[in-house]
């Protein structure tokens, strides 16, 4: 049985490699934008890639000079709002909803909601984000950047949950999980392991933790061995990569 293996590049940009494939998702590479720099060691160079995963249209999550980097072969897929600005810069992309399924190479990668308002500005009446699931010898869901919500129970039981714990600023609004959110998204989701992303990668000058980048991701993992002390959580910081395989249910206790 083949192995896999995660890397979180950092804020919500990770790599999937499993099965023979290899997915990015929600790629941010620069050193800054706007005014959030970089506060993790640069993005590492990547591999070649079968597909892009894109969860919504905000510019930390659909970031256009960060996609200039990587080849325009790679087939993208994006909810409709973010594959409209992806077609307007000159980039083929596929439109996928929740409960429309692709494939990559052996992998099945399925679109699932999110609970997030995804619109790249502040108008406009298509607010559509979305999260995936990837499926092969193993399985992973990518929440990209959404709330809690009840049907998280529909997505139970991944061999990893990559889920958001924070972002880049002094604190999150409404469509976010924090540390406690994201732990109980974990009870919900009931995965074997759990690793917290969107985190540690991007401060704003006001940004409380910057002094201690890895603070949200640690509370989420004390937050988490309350709420789902049967889910196994890793921290990775920013360039580091743990190995994906199936593994045996965890023990609930």
């Amino acid at each position: 049985m083949r192995r896999g293996r995660i890397t979180y590049v950092g804020h919500a940009t990770t790599l999937i490699e499993l099965d023979g494939a290899v997915l990015l998702t929600d790629p941010l590479l620069r050193a800054r934008f706007g005014h959030i720099r970089r506060i993790a060691p640069p993005a590492a160079a990547l591999p070649p890639l079968d597909a892009i995963l894109i969860s919504h249209a905000h510019r930390d999550h659909l970031d256009l000079p960060s996609l200039r980097q990587l080849p325009d072969t790679v087939r993208t897929y994006a909810p409709p709002p973010a594959a409209a600005v992806l077609r307007r810069a000159g980039r083929s992309v596929q439109a996928v909803v929740p409960g429309d399924r692709v494939r990559v190479g052996e992998l099945e990668v399925l679109a699932v909601p999110a609970l997030h308002d995804g619109r790249r500005v502040p108008v406009g009446e298509d607010r559509t984000a979305i999260g995936f699931v990837i499926s092969g010898s193993a399985s992973v869901y990518f929440a990209g950047d959404t709330d809690l919500f009840a049907g998280m129970r529909e997505l139970a039981g991944a061999d990893v949950a990559l889920l958001p714990v924070w972002g880049w600023g002094p604190k999150v609004g409404p469509g976010h999980l924090d540390p406690e959110r994201a732990a109980r998204a974990t009870a919900l989701l009931a995965p074997s392991a759990a690793i917290p992303i969107h985190w540690g990668t991007y401060a704003s000058p006001g940004a409380w933790w910057r002094e201690d980048p890895e603070l949200p991701a640690r509370e989420f993992a004390r937050l988490a061995a309350a709420h789902a002390p049967g889910v196994a959580v890793r921290i990775l910081s920013p360039g580091h990569s743990a190995p994906l395989r199936p593994a045996e249910p965890a023990a609930r206790g």
